[in-house]
């Protein structure tokens, strides 16, 4: 009995583990377990410049581009551009990928997460509904891992 219950267990955590996985594309270029090759973002930064420049500029606010429930969207560019990287509050706490860690320019929240640095250690609540066009002058360089939830739960030193 104990060992049906394991493997049932066991088969839900993976398949809810495979559908946190973040893979998110934009421009053709994706994350997956922070892996992205250096022609695809030497392909990236050289297409978003083009996309830039033809694209004409209005004094609107920028809408956010739609992201997923209980996820938060993470950009490397202003105005929601550049390489993305969606996090799953089912994913725990997360090291945010190579190349997104303190290259946090704009993000959308759909989920209530807490952006941690360590080196000083310091955290920023984000509560769901929250999106920044332009975050990095606030706390972006230097996110490096999120966390589900509210930072006054995490402990100290997390």
């Amino acid at each position: 009995m104990i060992n049906k219950i394991t493997i049932i267990l066991i088969t839900l955590f993976f398949f809810q583990f495979t559908l946190s996985i973040s893979v998110n594309y934009n421009n053709n270029n994706y994350i997956f377990d922070g892996h992205l090759s250096l022609e695809e973002q030497q392909q990236s930064s050289s297409s978003s410049s083009s996309s830039s420049s033809s694209s004409s500029s209005s004094d609107a606010p920028l809408q956010p581009p739609p992201c997923g429930d209980l996820s938060v969207c993470l950009f490397t560019e202003i105005n929601y551009e550049g390489i993305t990287f969606e996090y799953s509050i089912y994913s725990g706490k997360v090291d945010l990928p190579y190349l997104i860690r303190n290259n946090v320019t704009s993000f959308i929240a759909n989920a209530d997460v807490c952006f941690i640095t360590y080196d000083p250690y310091m955290t920023q609540q984000i509560y769901n509904g929250e999106f920044l066009s332009n975050y990095a002058i606030v706390f972006g360089d230097v996110v490096q891992t999120l966390a589900p939830g509210f930072c006054k739960d995490l402990p100290k030193q997390f």
